[in-house]
């Protein structure tokens, strides 16, 4: 049997008073997910355990079948081990976001999605500058994302710094910033990186130029989600099948190489509206030819929920909905060899940019999965269901079996 696993990042949302009482999801065309429950079945599913923060990093590693409780170390170290950075026993990795800051305020924490051409320059000025004055070494990743990684002796104890309040920072964007820098007792070395940063990009030139562009200037690293190199079992291991992974975010690439499966890069996958959904779906189907699993995460929801723009969130959803869930369903109809899990590792909301915690709708389709009657897919359609599993990674875990699903 092959495994498809569809991933709308942030795709979840609450009703909104704009949509008449709707969600994005039901606002959005999305006859191919709904043609998917149609012959298979939805419900729900809780990919963020109780005490856990709501994020990709959490959500994701549920939605590979992964229990967060036990393997989740930080978001960082997971994107590290994407960009081939082994973390020694004593290093911490840090994700280090470009971001706009404006009149005491988290302006952007895109900076315009700066391109990563941009980005590799301002890197590298970073690395000739700050990591001269400071026990810091920068990596570039893609668009705004990044990472720094700080050895465990720059700061007071073994543990001050992965053990750092540090604030994600789409949580907070249009607030003032002041109240969510860095605290703990690796605050004051965490902020004077950050502070210095500012006035080494402050006339930098490619701000020069995006500022003549219209565009946000990079002004300052924003370091937060930081942890040590996780310890996760493979897939080959856990489950006995092979698989790989397309995404265009370092984070979910991350995973992928922290469970032994391969990493797909698509050229034109950017993570948000403009990504090569074609590439993406193209490079994973031809996957599958020889492998057992695929998936395929789209980033665009997540990203246009985070900008609070309920239009271009219903587009994302609707482009996930046309150029990826229609092309595998097909794909999968025509094999009558597959199943497919759809599903957001979060809730994404529009009423306050930021990430949240709850059941999230899954849907899935095909040999095994019994028909659960309904006819379309939303978050509220999959609350009627009367399913609901609390763990999520058991979800994906009764996914990959080769039994037949009973939940």
């Amino acid at each position: 049997m092959k495994y498809l696993v569809l991933i709308g990042d942030g795709m979840a949302d609450h009703p909104l008073a704009e949509l008449d009482g709707r969600t994005p999801i039901e606002a959005a065309a999305t006859s191919a997910m709904d043609r998917l429950v149609t012959q298979g079945l939805t419900g729900q599913y809780c990919p963020i355990p109780e005490g856990l923060p709501p994020g990709s990093d959490i959500g994701n590693l549920s939605l590979f079948g992964y229990d967060p409780c036990a393997t989740f170390s930080g978001r960082a170290p997971i994107e590290a081990a994407n960009q081939g950075i082994t973390l020694a026993a004593d290093e911490v990795a840090f994700r280090c976001n470009l971001v706009t800051l404006a009149d005491g305020q988290m302006r952007d924490f895109t900076s315009s999605h700066i391109t990563t051409e941009e980005a590799r320059a301002i890197i590298s000025t970073l690395n000739e500058t700050l990591a001269k004055e400071f026990p810091v070494a920068f990596n570039t990743g893609v668009s705004y994302r990044h990472l720094a990684v700080v050895p465990n002796s720059a700061a007071a104890s073994d543990d001050a710094l992965a053990a750092a309040k540090c604030t994600p920072p789409h949580d907070i964007t249009g607030q003032p910033y002041e109240g969510y820098l860095p605290a703990g007792d690796a605050a004051a070395l965490l902020r004077a990186m950050m502070d210095r940063s500012r006035e080494i990009l402050a006339d930098h030139p490619v701000n020069r130029d995006r500022i003549a562009r219209g565009l946000n200037p990079a002004t300052s690293i924003w370091l937060w989600g930081q942890g040590r190199a996780p310890q996760m079992d493979t897939y080959a291991n856990l489950y006995g099948k092979t698989g790989a992974v397309v995404s265009a975010v370092d984070l979910v690439k991350g995973i992928g190489v922290c469970a032994g499966l391969q990493v797909l890069n698509v050229p034109g996958a950017t993570g948000y509206l403009d990504t090569d959904y074609a590439g993406k779906v193209s490079a994973a189907l031809g996957a599958l030819e020889t492998l057992d699993v695929a998936f395929i995460h789209v980033e665009a929801p997540d990203e246009t929920a985070h900008q609070g723009r309920t239009d271009l969130k219903i587009q994302a959803i609707a482009d996930f909905d046309s150029n990826v869930v229609a092309p595998c369903l097909e794909w999968a109809e025509l094999r009558g060899d597959t199943r497919i899990l759809v599903a957001p590792d979060h809730f994404t909301l529009i009423s306050t940019k930021t990430h949240a915690g709850g059941p999230c709708p899954f849907g899935l389709f095909g040999p095994g999965v019994p028909v659960g009657g309904q006819t379309a897919y939303s978050e509220g359609v999959a609350a009627t269901s009367g399913i609901l599993i609390r763990e999520g990674h058991r979800l994906v875990r009764a996914f990959l079996s080769d039994a037949a699903i009973a939940l």
